[in-house]
């Protein structure tokens, strides 16, 4: 006796739903979290100023940490590296400009010892980054 019929098909097809519905919320988790892993690598507390600008321009981007350690697009370079790093910077961006983005507890010794070397680099115009802070007047 025969059970099945010849007219019974059996199911052969891949059900790819559930393998969209992971791919989706893989991509969604890694878009939120792409932007804390670019700038969460260097953490820098800049210090609070009231009458600080908020003029944007296309300069590199120095950071200096309380640590002392200098970084360049994401990458943790030494004064000895500073210079020629920095020359590429300047032809890659097309401009001498420089942002500097140092920790509020950086001491002042090392920031000048970075500006001095930010100088003889030929950067020309160096910014220095702050957070700005809303005062009430009275």
């Amino acid at each position: 006796m025969r059970r099945h019929q010849l007219s019974e098909k059996e199911f052969s097809e891949i059900n790819i739903t559930p393998f969209t519905d992971v791919v989706l919320v893989l991509l969604i988790i890694f878009m939120i979290t792409s932007p804390f892993l670019i700038t969460g690598s260097f953490k820098v507390k800049l210090p609070q100023s009231t009458n600080s600008d908020t003029e944007i321009t296309k300069g590199a981007e120095i950071y200096l940490n309380d640590r002392n350690e200098i970084s360049i697009n994401g990458k943790i370079v030494s004064y000895a590296e500073l210079y020629s790093t920095l020359q590429n910077e300047f032809n890659r961006t097309g401009t001498k400009e420089v942002i500097v983005k140092a920790d509020k507890n950086v001491r002042h010794g090392s920031f000048i010892q970075l500006l001095d070397a930010l100088k003889s680099a030929g950067a020309v115009k160096l910014l220095i980054a702050t957070t700005r802070v809303e005062t009430s007047n009275p």
